[in-house]
């Protein structure tokens, strides 16, 4: 990936960077580690930003966006500030059920979800607009969607496949965000 054409102003923006590939799907494990070749992505992602000026780290709490900031935030000598804020959205906790959720989630508008999205959104919402430039945050699919979803004022919560290790980036303007640019959108593994 192609990440040098926002490294001028990366301290004065926000980077929204979604998890690399996970060694298991999210509907057979709630908190799997990288696979080989996630891991091989963060280090990639870590080597293409090494000329990028340090910001502030922060990470969901969960395993593959931890271990997706790792890398970077060991290179630039940055602590990584958990934040609960940028979890992936809330599901069911039976793996039986998250099939058909998740296919439900990928086509479905705001006026469709349930109260524990809704309250996962406006968190969300909330934290995002406390972060300073400068920082860059390694979060979830589900998390990028709705911030994108939000700022361009669409009805559905999911707008775009951001690929394992994108960057979505954005701007912080008068009080208000404006996006930049969507990362670059691949074929993942979401539903399968």
């Amino acid at each position: 990936m192609d990440y040098t054409w926002w490294t001028v102003n990366s301290s004065h923006q926000i980077h929204l960077v979604r998890h690399a590939e996970a060694a298991q799907r999210w509907t057979e494990a709630s908190d799997p580690a990288l696979s080989a070749a996630g891991a091989a992505q963060a280090r990639g992602l870590a080597e293409a930003w090494c000329e990028v000026p340090p910001l502030a780290v922060r990470s969901s709490p969960l395993r593959r966006a931890r271990e997706t900031a790792a890398p970077l935030a060991e290179h630039w000598q940055r602590e990584t500030s958990i934040d609960e804020d940028f979890r992936e959205v809330p599901g069911p906790t039976d793996f039986a059920l998250r099939p058909a959720w998740i296919e439900h989630l990928m086509v479905a508008h705001w006026r469709e979800l349930d109260a524990t999205v809704l309250a996962w959104r406006d968190r969300l919402w909330g934290a995002l607009q406390a972060l300073p430039a400068g920082t860059v945050v390694f979060t979830h699919f589900m998390v990028i969607n709705a911030v994108v979803s939000l700022l361009e004022g669409r009805e559905r919560l999911v707008v775009f496949e951001p690929d394992y290790c994108s960057a979505t980036v954005l701007a912080p303007e008068a009080g208000a965000l404006r996006l930049i640019t969507l990362g670059e959108s691949r074929a993942t593994r979401v539903l399968v």
